[in-house]
């Protein structure tokens, strides 16, 4: 998926005070945080050093929080294990994804359905408080419990988008495009964009890109890439040959050049924008360039995602806003389409480059830093 850069700070944040978590907890303070910001940090349930083995003194916090099932039955809780720095990344992963795994066979065991139950895993990589410090280790050594929703109806018409988007031969549509900054003063800033993109499945593209600091074109044939930077009068070219799917893969994955809205491009798009999805709304409608559309919104570790989907016989998307969940001040990244077009309504393409400008070609590595939507002047920082 698409992301946001910024130049930031690392913060901790809080679900409870800093000041002894362990003696400020109540029952009804972890009822009342799950059931109004659906997230609680829980540094009660003790385990043996090293071990996924929960201490005797657990009990009744693995009690009060089944009581809050049980009071609660619509709930999903999702339980992620977090621990210090001590110890190496890998084994420290392991050993929270084992003691989420515990904590959730003891809500069972207390009556609670395991289907409405999610255990992870995330290691030393979210830490609240300094590992410098006997006390700071302490605090990260802690149990997130984060309430969900599944909600099968969003997911349902995200599929239906999916497919529809799948079954269309040819697809070509405007968009415009905002990627905001986090600057190390918490200020945020927006970069505009705007383009074009036509699509002819299996193995042709071609994509516009216009903001203030880039002015790129990309055509695809089903065998080469070419790269235009028109700012610059320069372009590039990269055998990959096959289909769209595999060249929005390498784009990303070997350059570090994703397509607009790449995601929604792909045969499987669906399966794409679900993996790592523990969290979907079905928020009712919304209104994007006149046309009602289904809003649906999901979550996932390192992201958050809303799209806005056109009701009726064409579920194409409207909107795609994606807000960082990892980065400090929750930049976003947001695609807005418009003049939507589908099959037989699609102007036939032309996929080939002709160097009409006379551009200077060059290596690819060298006109990427042409190609982004940041100024040179912006520096990318640390996340949370």
């Amino acid at each position: 998926m698409a992301g946001a850069l910024l130049a930031g700070t690392n913060t901790p944040s809080w679900s409870q005070s800093m000041t002894d978590p362990v003696n400020r907890y109540s029952k009804e303070s972890m009822q009342q945080a799950l059931q109004t910001r659906e997230q609680y940090d829980v540094h009660g349930l003790s385990f043996d050093t090293g071990q996924s083995t929960l201490q005797p003194s657990a009990k009744p916090l693995l009690d009060d929080i089944a009581t809050a099932l049980k009071n609660f039955p619509d709930w999903g809780l999702r339980i992620v294990g977090h621990t210090d720095a001590s110890g190496s990344a890998e084994s420290n992963e392991r050993l929270s994804l084992e003691r989420a795994d515990t904590i959730k066979a003891a809500l069972v065991e207390r009556g609670i359905d395991g289907g409405k139950l999610l255990a992870a895993g995330a290691g030393q990589n979210r830490p609240i408080a300094s590992n410098e410090t006997d006390e700071g280790r302490a605090l990260n050594r802690r149990v997130e419990l984060m309430r969900f929703t599944d909600s099968a109806e969003a997911k349902k018409l995200l599929k239906a988008m999916s497919d529809y988007l799948a079954a269309q031969k040819a697809i070509s549509f405007e968009y415009d495009a905002n990627l905001q900054v986090v600057t190390n003063s918490d200020q945020k800033l927006g970069l505009a964009s705007s383009g074009t993109v036509s699509l002819s499945r299996p193995d042709k593209v071609h994509t516009t890109r216009s903001g203030g600091f880039v002015d790129v074109e990309s055509l695809f044939d089903g065998k080469t890439l070419t790269l235009l930077g028109k700012n610059v009068n320069k372009y590039t070219q990269v055998e990959i040959p096959g289909t769209v799917d595999h060249l929005v893969d390498e784009l990303k994955d070997k350059y570090g050049l994703p397509l607009p809205a790449a995601d929604l491009l792909l045969t499987n798009a669906y399966d794409e924008l679900v993996q790592g999805v523990y969290d979907s709304k079905d928020l009712g409608s919304g209104v994007i360039h006149g046309a009602e559309c289904d809003s649906l919104a999901f979550r996932k570790d390192d992201v958050d995602f809303q799209i806005w989907v056109a009701q009726g016989a064409q579920p194409h998307p409207c909107r795609l806003v994606i807000t960082s969940r990892l980065v400090k001040g929750g930049p976003e990244y947001s695609v807005q389409i418009r003049n939507w077009k589908s099959g037989d309504g699609v102007m036939p393409g032309d996929f080939s480059f002709k160097n009409s400008t006379n551009a200077e070609k060059i290596d690819v590595n060298d006109l990427k830093g042409s190609l982004g939507e940041l100024p040179e002047n912006f520096v990318g920082g640390q996340g949370k």
